[in-house]
């Protein structure tokens, strides 16, 4: 954002010098990246009174010039055109170098001996005016060195971070600039000549989206005589690097540039039917820029129409079908408020990188919409003279109410570890233009809409410590620390679930919560909806993620394109669904894929392919690490995206699932090798978890250790045959796994067999071996009731 210091003091008063003004914006958040001075250093060129202006002898265009330096006079062969005896000019003298390196030195010109020469702006680097000479007022006396002379002025420029939209026009600069003298705004006065005849009887206006558009302003003025702007115009666009175009074109960029709105102006008699309709586009609809590009427009872009045609891409740049030319009698100005998302959408796909699409990307102001509207026609008048038409049309569908937010004066306190009085921090909130109401503990503040980072409470305690100056937090050598007894369980859960997953092997990914809309589909379960984003950037994040798997897959097919075949990774965020007719619902899952070997091959032996099993076993370590009562794997039925695997219950909670997933899943994310995926609901976890740590001391007494060979019918779970044991087992049986298990030509096809190891022990005595055949006897009895199972000979 560049900006000069004399245009800055119009909206400011402030004795504050150019250097002073940059350092007090570093400090508020405004960093200056560079500030010059638009006087170059001039070494030699002086004020010189022309005594005498003849026609040259050789020639219809150049003039021979007497003038006064003051400790010499020169004679000096001038060609501009507007050079007369009696007037003060700059005069560069024989062995005088020039700000572009040119060497003034005294030669003939036509026969004439000229010594020196009467320079323009731009041979002295004051502007780009070339074909006439620099004329300066009566004050300047001959002799004078022009540096003493010409008003100096420095051009500033900084860096406007993305959440200071307000700060991307000077009268917002202007206000920052106030915070650190405290001097009030001084915003522009604004009084308009006005024509009898009423605008709404000479053109109409017609949103057709108010999303994209929730508020329009139009004005006209009538007969204006377009041509070159005013020296003050051309110098102020001039000195921070604008080219004058016309004087229309130079207020609707002027204006930006001190409101930080951006404008438009339409030739109004190139407006089919006197009509703007803010209104999607056809997709493949073609429309030509004021650049003269072509472009092929989508249905999301949005456009700016008169009553047969688009005429602007609303928010970036405007039609050569409705240009301002030199043609042009009657302008149709427009200023608006656009939404940012739409408008940064439509300028990154085109390419087109306009002031006007920074601006709106960022968003703007909708409340000052009249404003800088009148600000323009007024401007517009000044320098183009013409009507303006009564009255101004305001389509506003959508008003845009002030941000209302709690602020506590104690919070600030704790946020900032120092005491600002109660009354600074009501002053500071006012200069910054939101509305205080300073009562009781809690005070009611309402944000101004030219500042849309103000949201929150931190974002005001930010403010009131921006302000006051953070160099003004007094240095400490001792602090009293207050340490919460509270316990954060939700974070607990996450930091013991990331050290378990990278024990495991597993590494950390952090991937976007959207995708495509085909893939997010493959991940529903019953009457779950897919959350759609009104606005996407592409179609690859145009929904919300349904489980956080979908989208570590993306980052998995990444590393598999990339020959990383053993790749395990796991996140911890949120998935979004929404039930019919419910609300939306937002859960913290914990999602883990894995790719490849379970163990890579080496001198111990060939590799181990990851399979269920591998899964199941790491989620059984994890659960039993972060002591959770016992957990259920039942076994899924059609899932939607799980080939085979279960669901994971505990305490009649549901936790998640985990399994292989299916190749219809896989085949669109371009995966052929087999993937291995669980996914837990974090947020049940807190409630199961056993936070109390008990420790148990050694053994005293021996166990007992019982093996037991069933066959049972094949569709009879392990986990039904585990738990029938545990049931029956008695208060003794202190373990029990599975360690074998068999089908094949020893058996019955229809039939299994497997084999437990159990142990039994008591705390407080030996146990008899008639004691555990009694518990063996009882669980054999309940097996054969319970899976119709039988012992293995």
């Amino acid at each position: 954002m560049k900006f000069t210091y004399n245009w800055l003091k119009e909206y400011v008063d402030t004795p504050l010098s150019p250097q002073e003004i940059g350092a007090g914006l570093t400090m508020l958040g405004l960093e200056l990246e560079g500030m010059s001075s638009t006087v170059p250093t001039l070494d030699g060129v002086v004020v010189g009174k022309v005594l005498a202006c003849e026609a040259h002898p050789q020639s219809t265009r150049l003039h021979v010039c007497q003038v006064n330096i003051g400790r010499e006079e020169l004679k000096v062969v001038c060609g501009a055109p507007n050079v007369e005896a009696g007037q003060l000019v700059a005069v560069a003298p024989p062995g005088t170098t020039l700000p572009d390196g040119m060497k003034v030195e005294a030669r003939p010109i036509r026969g004439v001996e000229s010594y020196g020469m009467i320079c323009s702006e731009a041979e002295l680097g004051l502007s780009e005016e070339a074909e006439t000479i620099l004329v300066l007022n009566g004050e300047a006396k001959p002799g004078q060195f022009l540096r003493d002379v010409v008003e100096q002025d420095f051009v500033f420029e900084i860096n406007v971070t993305p959440n200071r939209p307000d700060c991307l026009g000077i009268i917002g600069v202007a206000r920052e600039v106030g915070l650190i003298t405290g001097t009030p705004l001084k915003h522009p006065k604004v009084k308009l000549k006005e024509s009898t005849t009423a605008i709404d009887k000479l053109a109409k206006v017609q949103i057709k989206d108010p999303i994209g558009c929730p508020r329009y302003d139009a004005r006209l003025i009538q007969h204006v005589k377009i041509g070159p702007s005013p020296q003050w115009l051309v110098k102020r666009l001039s000195a921070i690097g604008l080219r004058s175009i016309s004087n229309i074109v130079d207020v609707t960029n002027y204006v930006m540039l001190e409101t930080g709105q951006p404008i438009h102006a339409f030739d109004f008699e190139l407006l089919e039917k006197s009509k703007i309709v803010v209104q999607r586009a056809k997709a493949g609809e073609k429309f030509q820029t004021l650049d003269e590009k072509e472009h092929t427009l989508q249905a999301d872009d949005l456009m700016i129409c008169d009553g047969a045609r688009p005429v602007a891409l609303a928010g970036v740049m405007g039609g050569l079908n409705s240009e301002v030319s030199s043609n042009t009698r009657h302008v149709l100005i427009e200023c608006a408020y656009f939404d940012p998302f739409t408008i940064r959408r439509t300028a990154k796909r085109l390419g087109i990188a306009s002031e006007a699409a920074r601006r709106f990307e960022k968003s703007t102001d909708p409340n000052n919409i009249p404003f800088v509207i009148n600000r323009a026609a007024q401007l517009m008048q000044e320098v183009a003279g013409g009507e303006i038409a009564a009255g101004v049309i305001d389509a506003h569908p959508k008003p845009m109410a002030p941000v209302k937010i709690d602020f506590r004066p104690k919070r600030a306190y704790h946020i900032l570890g120092m005491k600002i009085p109660h009354k600074k921090m009501a002053s500071i909130l006012s200069q910054l233009e939101c509305k205080v109401v300073p009562k009781g503990a809690t005070w009611k503040v309402a944000a101004p809409t030219f500042r849309p980072d103000l949201a929150r409470e931190i974002d005001l305690i930010e403010e009131v410590a921006r302000v006051h100056g953070f160099n003004e937090v007094p240095a400490k050598t001792r602090f009293d620390i207050s340490l919460s007894n509270e316990r954060n369980l939700q974070e607990e859960i996450h930091e013991k679930l990331r050290q378990l997953m990278t024990g495991l092997g597993a590494d950390e990914a952090m991937t976007y919560s959207l995708l495509a809309r085909q893939r997010a589909g493959k991940f529903l379960e019953g009457q779950r909806q897919i959350l759609a984003l009104l606005y996407p950037l592409s179609e690859d994040m145009a929904v919300l993620r349904p489980y956080v798997i979908a989208t570590l897959l993306n980052s998995l097919a990444y590393n598999l394109n990339r020959k990383n075949f053993d790749t395990w990774l796991f996140e911890i965020g949120s998935v979004f669904w929404r039930e019919t007719d419910k609300p939306i619902c937002e859960e913290r899952r914990l999602g883990a894929v894995f790719s490849g070997n379970a163990a890579s091959p080496s001198w111990i032996g060939a590799s181990r392919p990851l399979s269920v099993f591998e899964v199941r076993g790491f989620l059984t370590e994890m659960c039993q690490r972060l002591r959770l009562p016992e957990v259920q794997f039942a076994p899924l039925q059609n899932h939607p995206f799980i080939k085979s695997g279960w669901q994971l219950r505990c305490n009649g909670q549901e936790l998640g699932v985990a399994g292989e997933l299916s190749s219809g899943v896989l085949t669109l994310y371009d995966i052929e090798t087999p993937v291995f995926a669980f996914e837990l609901i974090i947020e049940n976890l807190p409630a199961l978890v056993d936070w109390q740590r008990t420790v148990k001391p050694v053994p005293r007494y021996p166990a007992i250790e019982r093996d037991l060979a069933i066959i049972t019918p094949r569709q009879v779970a392990a986990e039904k045959v585990l738990a029938t044991i545990k049931s029956a087992g008695g208060e003794f049986l202190e373990s029990v796994r599975l360690f074998d298990l068999y089908t094949g030509k020893q058996i019955s096809s229809d039939k299994k067999s497997m084999a437990f190891a159990m142990i039994f022990r008591a705390a407080d005595r030996n146990l008899r071996d008639e004691e555990v055949e009694a518990w063996h006897r009882q669980i054999v009895q309940k097996l054969e009731q319970e899976a119709g199972a039988q012992l293995r000979a």
